[in-house]
């Protein structure tokens, strides 16, 4: 792992940033799905909560990219950070005097959703602007590495808050460390904002998109991203935490979390050591591997408690978070390090932008839809049917012609 790119100053200074947002985020959503569970919240209502956060974030992430070519990328990072921060602390100021409802929740959530929509693209735009160009996979790999290192952390420690003190204080230290972390970019060299050239920013979204819809292979990919997000955003985001309650508690629940991440972390590394000999198409199958949380998940539902031991479904399917983790990652770093090398820098922000946005649409509609599915057909059959979803998905792509030409380094647009 090139751990010597830390001591480019820019770049460990956007690294370490992004590190600690990203453990603010894994205290997040951790407390306010067990939040909106203790306001008696049914599937239905845990869903619209949870994707409460996921619709403005999508809806805004075109625009935020758009703004990050535009802007100081530097102040843009900064900005979100402490909305994100002012946001979880008034969720954690109304969980602590007890008037939080489903419905603050909600409009908490979207506001921290809303945020994180500019935040994503001005950060990850800057990444070619810190290091030299023959080592953008290597900074590519290193920044995947913080982002999940940050994920661990936070999903371990807000489950354990959340478990023992509750998630009025897990959001309260969300919220501190995403102020941290905008104290953080402020280390980041000034940038400034490049001309639009007299273009408007409508006009700049249409030239992103436009790039994006020719890169063929690179529609494909993201199509599967969708139905990823889609199956984990209802199966794990939703279903997770009710099969998890009635099963083995909310404490290890969080820590099957940290589990998943760590796998990100291992697939990240792995991914890293693998970029130019792996293929996007074989890379492709690896999201495929969801499958298995989702039909462990259901598993716990049906078998007789009695047979098997609670703590037994944590371990296995903590595994399966484990092993659907590195299959996202093998899947995730080509794609990622084809867009850094490909894509001009004037289009940066707004290609990353469509192309995050066209990977996370799948979860705020995974999250409303599978909860209402679960309420008509069990939540185990949902839980399976997400499954084959994702594996004949996973699999169609893999053998789209344009995916199986592509080597992901050396891919060129469509």
């Amino acid at each position: 792992m090139p751990w010597s790119l830390l001591t480019v100053p820019a770049f460990r200074a956007l690294w370490l940033g992004r590190l600690v947002s990203w453990t603010g985020s894994g205290f997040a959503p951790i407390a306010i799905v067990f939040a909106a569970i203790d306001l008696g919240a049914d599937p239905v209502d845990l869903g619209l909560v949870v994707a409460a956060r996921s619709v403005p974030n999508i809806a805004l992430l075109l625009f935020g990219g758009a703004l990050a070519d535009r802007l100081s990328k530097r102040l843009v990072a900064v900005v979100s950070s402490f909305v994100s921060a002012g946001s979880l602390l008034i969720a954690a100021l109304l969980m602590l005097t007890e008037t939080e409802t489903l419905t603050t929740l909600a409009v908490i959530g979207a506001v921290n959703g809303a945020s994180a929509a500019f935040f994503g693209p001005a950060t990850g735009a800057l990444v070619r602007d810190t290091v030299r160009d023959a080592r953008i996979g290597d900074a590519t790999v290193l920044m995947r590495v913080g982002t999940n290192v940050g994920l661990v952390v936070g999903l371990a420690v807000g489950g354990a808050v959340v478990a023992t003190l509750g998630s009025g204080l897990a959001l309260a230290l969300g919220g501190a460390v995403f102020a941290v972390a905008g104290v953080v970019f402020v280390g980041l060299p000034a940038d400034s904002a490049r001309a639009s050239g007299g273009t408007t920013v409508l006009a700049d979204l249409g030239s992103g998109l436009g790039f994006v819809w020719r890169t063929r292979w690179l529609g494909a990919a993201a199509a599967l991203a969708f139905v990823f997000q889609f199956a984990f955003g209802g199966g794990i985001h939703v279903l997770g935490p009710l099969v998890a309650d009635d099963a083995f508690g909310r404490l290890l629940w969080g820590f099957a979390g940290a589990v998943q991440t760590l796998g990100l972390i291992v697939g990240a590394f792995w991914a890293g050591s693998l970029r130019g000999r792996v293929r996007l198409w074989a890379a492709c199958l690896g999201a495929g591997a969801l499958a298995i949380p989702l039909v462990l998940l259901a598993l716990t539902i049906t078998t007789d408690p009695v047979a098997f031991d609670p703590l037994h479904w944590f371990f296995w399917i903590s595994v399966g978070l484990f092993v659907a983790s590195i299959g996202l990652e093998v899947f995730t770093v080509p794609l990622d390090i084809a867009v850094q090398r490909q894509v001009p820098g004037l289009y940066r922000g707004r290609v990353i932008s469509a192309v995050t946005v066209a990977s996370l649409a799948g979860m705020p509609v995974g999250e409303i839809a599978v909860g209402q599915v679960a309420e008509l057909v069990g939540t185990s059959t949902a839980l399976i049917a997400l499954a084959v979803l994702v594996v004949t998905v996973a699999t169609a792509v893999a053998v789209h012609p344009r995916v199986h030409r592509v080597d992901a380094p050396e891919a060129r647009v469509a």
